[in-house]
C-alpha cells in the first residue's frame, strides 16, 4: 500500500506545493515501482496535526481520488479518513477500502461501508491526534489492543460486514511509547487469531528513529521493520519506499519458499 499525502504537514512528505499533477505521477511511480494499493490521505494524523474540516479534505483529495480511479481503474484506492462525509464521497467515486485511523470508528461509518461493498481498515488508537501520546498506560498491552480490535470486528459484524471486509491494524506510533511499538512489532502474531487481514503502518515513524534521525533518515530501520512485520503476520504494509519494500517482500517471499 504506498501512502499518498495530499496534505502541508505530514510529518514525513507533506508539501504546501503538492498539485493534482504531483500526486497522479507519485501514483504512477508507486505502481511502477509495486505497488498493490493507492492510500490517499487529506488529512495529516501525526501526534499533534491539526484537524481539518471535511470540506478542506474533500478538496485535497477528491480530485485526485476521481483522477487515480479513472486513469487505473483496476487498482484499489483506500481513502485514509476519519469523516463519514469524507468517506461518502470517496465511496462514490471509487474508492474501495475506507482507512479509519481514529480507533472509535462511528458505527454508522460500518453502515456506509457496507452499502458499498467496501473494504474498512479498523485502526487501535486513543484519544485524538493532540492527546493520543499522553494515553500510553496499559496493564495489558497485547491484551488490550487484542480485546480492543476483537470488540470492533464483533461490532463490524453485527452492523453487516463479513471479516473479508474488515482489515486491522494495532496502530503504530498511536498512543504507544517507544518500548510498546518493538512489543507490538515482535508480537504481532498475536493477533492473527482475529480471522482477518493485518495492516502494518511502520513507514518512518518517530520510535524507528535513532539518536533523534529525522523521517528521511529513518529508512534502513524501516525496511528492517517491515521484514520483521512479514515475518510476523504482516498482510498489508503501508509504505513511503515502495521500490525498496518490493525489494524486501521478494527476498522474504523467496526465503519463504525454500526447502
Amino acid at each position: 500500500m504506498g501512502i499518498v499525502n495530499a496534505t502541508p504537514d505530514s510529518f514525513y512528505d507533506g508539501n504546501p506545493q503538492h498539485n493534482l499533477a504531483a500526486l497522479l505521477q507519485k501514483c504512477a511511480d508507486y505502481l511502477d515501482e509495486g505497488a498493490d494499493i493507492l492510500d490517499i490521505g487529506g488529512e495529516s494524523t501525526r501526534p499533534g496535526a491539526t484537524p481539518v474540516p471535511a470540506e478542506e479534505e474533500l478538496a485535497r483529495v477528491l480530485p485526485l481520488i476521481q483522477a487515480a480511479h479513472q486513469k487505473w481503474p483496476k487498482i484499489p484506492l483506500s481513502l485514509d479518513t476519519v469523516k463519514i462525509p469524507v468517506a461518502l464521497e470517496g465511496l462514490k467515486n471509487g474508492v474501495q477500502i475506507i482507512n479509519d485511523v481514529s480507533g472509535t470508528p462511528d458505527p454508522d461509518l460500518f453502515g456506509v461501508v457496507k452499502d458499498f461493498n467496501a473494504q474498512l481498515v479498523i485502526t487501535h488508537s486513543r484519544g485524538t491526534p493532540q492527546t493520543m501520546q499522553t494515553l500510553t498506560d496499559y496493564n495489558d498491552l497485547l491484551g488490550e489492543i487484542h480485546d480492543f480490535l476483537a470488540q470492533k470486528i464483533a461490532q463490524a459484524e453485527k452492523c453487516g460486514l463479513t471479516k473479508n471486509q474488515l482489515i486491522i491494524d494495532v496502530g503504530f506510533g498511536f498512543a504507544k511509547t517507544r518500548a510498546q511499538n518493538y512489543a507490538l512489532l515482535k508480537h504481532l502474531q498475536h493477533f492473527k487469531n482475529l480471522g482477518v487481514r493485518l495492516l502494518v503502518g511502520l513507514s518512518r515513524k518517530t520510535f524507528l528513529a535513532q539518536k533523534r534521525e529525522l523521517p528521511p533518515k529513518r529508512k534502513t530501520q524501516t525496511l528492517a521493520a517491515h521484514l520483521v512485520a512479514l515475518q510476523n503476520g504482516a498482510d498489508i504494509l503501508r509504505v513511503h519506499d515502495v521500490r525498496d519494500t518490493q525489494k524486501i517482500l521478494n527476498f522474504y517471499q523467496e526465503l519463504e519458499g525454500t526447502k
